[in-house]
């Protein structure tokens, strides 16, 4: 068996739920909403987006066995300071991907680093 783990924030209660081969899903409590990315690790979370005007929005927070904290929250913006435009966002793991368009080059959210 692989130490594989997948991560999920489903809709409409977007609790965060832990996916391992061969154990049971762990459900944790959480009230960030909207999320459009997830990145996990060493019992920290980091939530990228939201509804409306969070869609910028990074939200920080601690796992417990059954809940996620809120640690904090940060406005991702441009290196300039202004907001971004257009953007596809992939998360894998400890990172949060983000590429603006004309989609060339990537930003990158690292939890582990």
């Amino acid at each position: 068996m692989s130490d594989s783990v997948v991560w999920a924030c489903p809709y409409t209660d977007f609790p965060l739920l832990e996916i391992r081969p061969g154990r049971p899903v762990r459900v944790r409590a959480n009230t960030v909403r909207g999320a459009k990315a997830v990145a996990v690790h060493a019992g920290r979370v980091a939530f990228l987006g939201g509804y409306g005007e969070e869609q910028d929005r990074i939200a920080y927070g601690e796992l417990t066995d059954t809940a996620v904290e809120p640690a904090g929250a940060a406005v991702l913006t441009r290196p300039d300071g202004a907001p971004l435009g257009r953007r596809r966002v992939v998360a894998r793991a400890a990172r949060i991907h983000v590429q603006e368009e004309p989609f060339t080059e990537w930003a990158v959210l690292d939890l582990s680093g």
